[in-house]
């Protein structure tokens, strides 16, 4: 009887530790990982100085852990696929494509304004927090 009972700790155990192992490896990886700001490039493009117009910024997020770096979704002030200088203004530019960490525009034709193309992400603290950046687009 003592023997049977060894060998059921001896197996609990092991379950215990097999458990554990396993719980370990499903641990969130981002967990106490903050993203701190974001840088867009250009900071101010000139549609004109661009091949057909068509200026990609790229949003690059600055974390607090490693990676200390990573692309962040572009997500304002557009609404599907046009920029608009404020809600009473016209369209100024659209997206013709998207990316990773990157937006391509094109300026609207005949349009002579500026917007600012904005990605921003949540901190990732636990928080509402929202961290932005943001570049520049002139259209001649």
């Amino acid at each position: 009887m003592i023997r049977r009972s060894r060998i059921c700790l001896a197996i609990f155990g092991i379950l215990l530790l097999a458990l554990a192992a396993i719980s370990c490896g499903s641990t969130n990886q981002n967990a106490g990982r903050v993203l701190t700001s974001i840088a867009v490039t250009p900071t101010q493009a000139d549609a004109s100085q661009y091949p057909n117009g068509q200026v990609t910024f790229v949003a690059t997020g600055t974390f607090s852990i490693p990676p200390l770096s990573g692309p962040v979704t572009f997500t304002s002030p557009y609404t599907g696929s046009f920029f608009v200088a404020n809600p009473s203004g016209g369209i100024i530019a659209t997206v013709v494509a998207t990316g990773t960490g990157t937006v391509t525009v094109q300026c609207v034709s005949g349009v002579s304004s500026s917007v600012y193309v904005v990605a921003s992400a949540s901190a990732n603290n636990g928080t509402q927090t929202v961290v932005t950046g943001q570049g520049l687009l002139t259209c001649p």
